[in-house]
């Protein structure tokens, strides 16, 4: 079952405008596709005209047709929402089983290849890597996805690509992240993964010829966006800073009743020590929302109700688990001596949850943590070599 490549929805109801910026945005993009089928999609918040009784595509102001910009792209067993602005995904969604882990797909026999689903000007491009150093790095892994044939190939479409540093990242760290999701599987019913690129800022060097105290508060609120591009102008594709992962498990107990687990990391595009803990990347859900700028799994996921998973006796809230975990990782990283080389994941936690704050606020969660239920615990490098596999190439 699922969506085929060839089942895409037309570019007149899915080629949305209107993204704010790398990964941001999501929300009102899809709104026309919510009215339509009344589909639940990560990210989405439905604008409506139902007070006045109007339909918002009869909108004087869409006389001529709907800007086109970001499309929407249904393959067997993810889906990618791609953003044409900066000519990455905004986010790949994919649902991962012991199933569609398994079959006779063979990457050997896989070739990238540009979405054609998406028009020519706004879509990435096999050139944009050639010679660039980066690497064309899954968001859905191709391992992931062997069911056949033609569920591999269809990872190795451009819309479910973006650039990563390939020694370090793409082959090394991030490789075995993605085998740690896909082996999840193996005591859950399914898992669904959201995967995307980040791009986050840095606070900003002031300029020298501003008089001291403006200095001084330019530098503490000022921030600045530094990543490459590669291509030729004015077709350029963003080289992503940081990647995001969500991870949701789902586990059946003997009497039916569904268990849920969510974590959520965000790694540098960037060299990582091969003995970092997985931890050390973990980020409350929350944060990562706010930054990305869409709200994930919002059918499951509640901020507010009464439905909260009871651990010990309390009420759960995955999000400060998130931040204990996260400690526990920059702990155990300041012990190695390659913490020296470490970046840090650069989402900025708010540090509001206490007691208080959790009493008063929205943020307690109806399911747990993915570290309390799975452990988070890479596979050693080198891990495909054990079972005779090749190292996955550059895929420069």
């Amino acid at each position: 079952g699922g969506f085929g490549a060839g089942r895409g929805l037309s570019l007149g109801s899915l080629a949305l405008g209107g993204a704010l910026g790398a990964g941001v945005g999501a929300g009102l993009a899809i709104w026309w596709l919510e009215q339509k089928r009344a589909a639940a999609t990560p990210g989405v918040e439905v604008v409506t005209a139902r007070e006045s009784g109007t339909d918002p595509l009869d909108h004087p102001a869409l006389k001529f047709g709907m800007p086109v910009g970001s499309i929407l792209r249904p393959f067997t067993n993810f889906v990618s929402y791609f953003d044409t602005r900066t000519r990455n995904p905004h986010w790949v969604i994919e649902r991962i089983s012991e199933d569609t882990s398994r079959g006779d797909g063979d990457r050997k026999f896989s070739k990238f290849k540009e979405d054609d689903k998406i028009p020519d000007k706004l879509r990435n491009k096999l050139d944009d890597f050639r010679g660039s150093g980066y690497d064309r790095g899954h968001m859905a892994p191709a391992s992931a996805h062997k069911l056949n044939q033609a569920t591999m190939d269809e990872t190795f479409t451009l819309s479910n690509i973006s650039p990563q540093v390939g020694d370090g990242f793409n082959r090394d760290y991030w490789a075995r992240f993605e085998s740690y999701v896909k082996s999840l599987s193996k005591d859950c019913d399914e898992i669904h993964v959201v995967t995307g690129p980040l791009f986050l800022p840095q606070p900003k060097g002031g300029s020298r010829l501003l008089p001291a105290d403006i200095q001084a508060r330019a530098d503490g609120s000022e921030w600045e966006m530094r990543y490459d591009l590669l291509g030729k102008a004015p077709e350029l594709m963003a080289v992503p800073t940081h990647f995001f992962k969500v991870v949701l498990t789902t586990k059946t107990r003997g009497n039916g009743q569904k268990d849920h687990a969510v974590g959520s990391f965000v790694m540098p595009n960037a060299y990582i020590p091969p003995d970092s803990p997985l931890t050390r990347f973990i980020v409350p859900l929350d944060s990562l929302e706010r930054a990305v700028g869409t709200i994930f799994f919002p059918k499951l996921v509640k901020d507010r109700g009464t439905n909260q998973t009871s651990l010990n006796g309390y009420a759960y809230d995955f999000d400060r688990a998130a931040l204990k975990w996260q400690n526990r990782g920059t702990s155990e990283m300041k012990q190695l001596e390659s913490s020296k080389s470490d970046d840090s994941a650069g989402i900025m936690v708010r540090d509001d949850y206490s007691e208080e704050s959790k009493k008063a606020s929205s943020r307690v969660r109806n399911i747990a943590h993915l570290c309390d239920s799975s452990g988070c615990q890479l596979p050693q490098e080198g891990f495909w070599k054990k079972g005779g596999h090749k190292a996955r190439s550059g895929s420069r």
